[in-house]
């Protein structure tokens, strides 16, 4: 399967789309812009992207190898077009002149023009209608597994491919191999997939919200909510996967399908309660770990200082978009308390973020604070081995656990004061 494949975008799914295209002996060119005087699209997404190893290993090596050739453009770049060449557009990194001007460019009804990203139901549909293009597919990334990007293309348990042209998928060699590498793959015309991709993604912040509405019941009930998590999975009709109760979720792509799916409730007049209740849910729940502290106190929590644990809005990333940390950093610091973070993949954007604040401190070392803290959050873990609870008993700290990081076995081993959610 060797192409010349043109890729435009430049987020990680680019970058691994891009990893995945060049691992099959295509020759891929990404473009990227680069704002004058600022750090190129590519080279921040490395930046925040750099413990995600496979992804930095293999990028690196197949530009070193001249199988991924990087190109900067600008805004006003005249996008061409082969029809001896893909085209994968993602689509998110592009603003509405871009696409307008990506329309305006595409002259030929052969081109094959492959679209990736999140935007409202329809949009990606009307977009393909306005190319001359007969060949337009859209590919939403829903098969991306955290901490195994590169991979799933290679093991996808569900693949969605929306055609603009009925019956042409087998036109396109490339989606003819992720075909065949699904367990399960499903095609249909591209509003239809749009529409699949917001339903699957907001059904799984659905069971996100449910669950953690079911930890503040199982607080006051004194239940385990883990023991309710393990023993829901073994129904084959619901199953194991987004049970776990915590903050809530966080990211990019949970939050912005549910945003992008209540406009278009609204713009359609449909009205819709549970999206609400999702939404309100999520964003409360990203509270409960500091009113649980407060209480904890009796609300004397001025001027304190505390240790944090984590950052990032899931384990082992280094991005804390809509992270609950900003929602605890914010409500502890109005009570001037000081906050020392450890945060082991997420430092970095923490400091760009909130590096002028006299209140945070960041540290690599996990333990060596606890002595002078009045309590430990634990937000994520990214750590390779678990926390030490010999060394929290040595503390002795109060420990609000945000995401219920430790085990039920670490918990009993705690000689200290512990609070999870629901446990």
């Amino acid at each position: 399967m060797s192409k010349h494949i043109h890729v435009y975008g430049a987020n990680h799914e680019a970058i691994n789309a891009c990893i995945f295209l060049a691992s099959l002996d295509n020759q891929v060119t990404l473009f990227s812009k680069k704002e004058q005087g600022k750090q190129g699209e590519i080279e921040q997404t490395l930046v925040q992207y750099k413990f995600d190893n496979q992804m930095s290993a293999l990028w690196k090596m197949f530009v070193n190898e001249q199988k991924i050739m990087h190109q900067v453009i600008d805004k006003s770049h005249n996008f061409e077009f082969n029809d001896n060449a893909i085209t994968w557009l993602f689509a998110d990194d592009l603003s509405d002149d871009e696409l307008q001007n990506f329309i305006r460019s595409q002259n030929s009804p052969h081109s094959q023009i492959i679209v990736s990203g999140t935007k409202a139901i329809g949009d990606i549909d009307a977009f393909a209608k306005h190319l001359k293009s007969a060949w337009v597919y859209y590919l939403p990334f829903i098969f991306m597994k955290d901490g195994a990007n590169f991979s799933s293309f290679f093991q996808a348990d569900l693949v969605m491919i929306g055609e603009k042209t009925a019956d042409s998928v087998g036109a396109c060699e490339l989606l003819l191999f992720l075909q065949k590498q699904a367990k399960t793959c499903e095609i249909s015309d591209i509003k239809t997939i749009e529409f699949a991709r917001s339903s699957i993604m907001a059904m799984l912040a659905t069971r996100l919200s449910f669950m953690n509405e079911m930890a503040r019941l199982a607080d006051n009930q004194k239940i385990n909510i883990n023991k309710i998590k393990d023993i829901m999975g073994k129904d084959s009709r619901i199953g194991s996967a987004y049970l776990s109760a915590g903050w809530g979720f966080g990211g990019k792509s949970l939050p912005t399908e549910i945003e992008l799916l209540s406009q278009i409730f609204n713009k359609n007049q449909v009205h819709t309660k549970l999206l609400s209740a999702v939404e309100d849910i999520n964003n409360d729940q990203k509270e409960l770990i500091f009113r649980k502290f407060w209480r904890y106190f009796d609300g004397f929590i001025e001027n304190k200082t505390v240790l944090i644990w984590g950052a990032g809005y899931r384990i082992g990333t280094s991005r804390i978009t809509n992270s609950a940390i900003h929602e605890l950093l914010k409500l502890l610091w109005s009570y001037q308390i000081r906050t020392i973070v450890y945060a082991k993949n997420t430092a970095f954007e923490l400091a760009e973020q909130y590096g002028d604040e006299p209140l945070l401190t960041l540290t690599d070392k996990p333990y060596d604070s606890l002595p002078e803290v009045a309590s430990l959050f634990i937000i994520n873990w990214s750590d390779l081995l678990p926390p030490d609870v010999n060394e929290l008993n040595r503390a002795g700290v109060p420990i609000f656990d945000a995401k219920n990081i430790l085990t039920d076995s670490q918990v009993a081993d705690l000689t200290g004061f512990y609070t999870g959610i629901g446990r």
